[in-house]
């Protein structure tokens, strides 16, 4: 009988909220890569329980709003919780249905900035998460990717739930995307902040369209 995959064990759950994971994720060095003013709507996809919220909040424009796309039914209760006992505003924590090709509701507004933070690696298949994401963000915008690196680490995930750098950038190309910065966070971690390509991203688009 098979167990959890890891990102649902009880166990990282309480890591993604430990001193452990604050060592290895430096919040402001890592929101920092990127231009913030003017930024209305974020999006944390895969948001877990909410490690990165208050530095997303603290970096969206005064009159903007930041969105949390989860999964799992226990973190967004986690986070909801959370946002009532602090009265936290601005924030829209939201359920997505774990797919391959997570769909992401059409009531949010198309976003500025999306932020995955070790959440593409949980995939079997990047490019269907970053297609997805991409599609409810404006022409613009820019997504974020924070990813473990493929070498052991002194906490997070077993090595074979990591996945290369060079396979994501492999993922991100066949998603109709393009790098426009990459950066090493620490031993561990690397960073990728892309935009979409205009033309090969609505040419990927249609490919699925066709298919399915």
């Amino acid at each position: 009988m098979r167990g959890l995959p890891y990102y649902e064990e009880s166990d990282y759950h309480r890591y993604l909220l430990s001193p452990a994971r604050r060592d290895l994720f430096p919040v402001d060095p890592i929101l920092d890569v990127i231009e913030w003013r003017g930024n209305e709507n974020v999006l944390d996809f895969g948001m877990g329980n909410g490690y990165f919220l208050s530095g997303l909040l603290r970096r969206t424009a005064p009159n903007g709003h930041v969105w949390g796309a989860e999964s799992q039914e226990l973190l967004i209760d986690y986070i909801l919780r959370k946002k009532v006992k602090e009265d936290i505003e601005r924030f829209t924590p939201f359920y997505v249905e774990r797919t391959e090709h997570p769909l992401l509701p059409d009531w949010i507004p198309m976003m500025d900035i999306i932020f995955c933070s070790i959440v593409l690696s949980t995939f079997a298949d990047p490019t269907l998460p970053i297609k997805s994401v991409g599609r409810a963000m404006k022409p613009a915008g820019k997504i974020l990717i924070v990813d473990w690196e493929r070498v052991e680490a002194p906490s997070g995930p077993a090595l074979v739930q990591k996945m290369s750098l060079d396979r994501m950038k492999f993922c991100i190309n066949e998603a109709g995307c393009r790098i426009m910065k990459e950066w090493k966070i620490n031993p561990y971690l690397y960073g990728l902040v892309i935009e979409k390509d205009p033309e090969l991203f609505e040419e990927r688009h249609f490919q699925d369209a066709v298919e399915n």
